[in-house]
C-alpha cells in the first residue's frame, strides 16, 4: 500500500508563517515517501489541498499534527476536514501531537537544566496555550512539569495562557524572579503577549527560547512516525 505523509501546521489567516518550515523541508528531503505540508488556518497551502495532492499518489496517508496538544484543532477540526476530503479506498492515520514525545522532554530538560545552573533556585513556570474545552492537555502539561521537576533542583509550575490554571493567576503576587519556559512551537504573537504580561509583574524574569526552529521539532516528528509501519530511511 503506497504511503504518504501530510504535515499539518496551525498556520495564520493572512499569510504562510515560516516557523519550522526549514526543518520540515529538511525532513522531506530525507524521507522517501511523498510528503506535503498543509495549514489549518489561511487560504494558502491548506490541509485539504495537501490531502488531495497526496491522494493522487498514495492510498495510505499518515497525518502528522505539528502541534503540541490534542485540543480543538486535533480533536474536532482535523478529523472533520480530513473526512470531508477523504477519497474512497484511501486510509488515513492521524498521529498524536508532539508534546508528549521524548524529544520535546529532552529539549526542555536540557534547556531548563542549563538555566538552573546559571540562575540557581529560581522556580520555573512552564506555560502552554491551554484550552477551556478539554482537560487532557493540562493533565499532560502537569505530568510533563512533574517529570521535569524530578530532573531539576527547583519547582516546575504548569500554567496555561487560556483555560484553567492561567499563568497570570499563578503568578499572583509573585515578585521573585522566575524562569519562564513558553511551550510553543513558534515565538509568535501569543508567546509575545505572555512575555509582556510576565514582565509587567516580574521584570527580572528569564525567558527561554520556544521550540521554534529547534531540532527537537524534527526529532519529535520522527519519533511519532516511528510508531507506525513506515520504513524511515534517514
Amino acid at each position: 500500500m503506497a504511503q504518504g505523509i501530510l504535515y499539518v501546521l496551525h498556520g495564520r489567516r493572512n499569510k504562510v508563517p515560516q516557523a519550522n518550515l526549514h526543518l520540515l523541508r529538511e525532513l522531506m528531503q530525507e524521507l522517501p515517501q511523498p510528503q506535503v505540508i498543509g495549514f489549518l488556518e489561511g487560504e494558502q497551502q491548506t490541509l485539504e489541498a495537501g490531502l488531495k495532492q497526496l491522494q493522487r499518489q498514495v492510498n495510505n496517508v499518515v497525518v502528522v499534527p505539528v502541534l503540541l496538544f490534542a485540543a480543538t484543532h486535533v480533536r474536532q477540526d482535523l478529523p472533520r476536514r480530513l473526512k470531508a476530503c477523504q477519497k474512497s479506498g484511501v486510509m488515513i492515520t492521524v498521529l498524536e501531537p508532539l508534546a508528549t514525545t521524548t524529544a520535546v522532554f529532552d529539549f526542555l530538560k536540557q534547556q531548563l537544566a542549563q538555566a538552573c545552573r546559571v540562575l540557581p533556585r529560581r522556580p520555573i513556570l512552564l506555560i502552554a496555550h491551554g484550552t477551556p474545552h478539554f482537560v487532557e492537555p493540562y493533565q499532560q502539561l502537569a505530568n510533563l512539569a512533574a517529570q521535569l521537576q524530578q530532573q531539576l533542583p527547583v519547582s516546575v509550575i504548569a500554567a496555561n495562557y487560556i483555560g484553567s490554571h492561567q499563568f497570570t493567576e499563578l503568578l499572583g503576587d509573585q515578585t521573585e524572579p522566575v524562569i519562564v519556559q513558553r511551550l510553543f512551537l513558534t515565538d509568535g504573537r501569543i508567546a509575545g503577549k505572555i512575555k509582556h504580561a510576565v514582565q509587567q509583574q516580574v521584570p527580572d524574569a528569564l525567558f527561554l527560547p520556544t521550540l521554534e526552529n529547534q531540532l527537537a521539532v524534527k526529532q519529535a516528528i520522527l519519533e511519532r512516525l516511528a510508531t507506525i509501519m513506515v520504513p524511515l530511511q534517514v
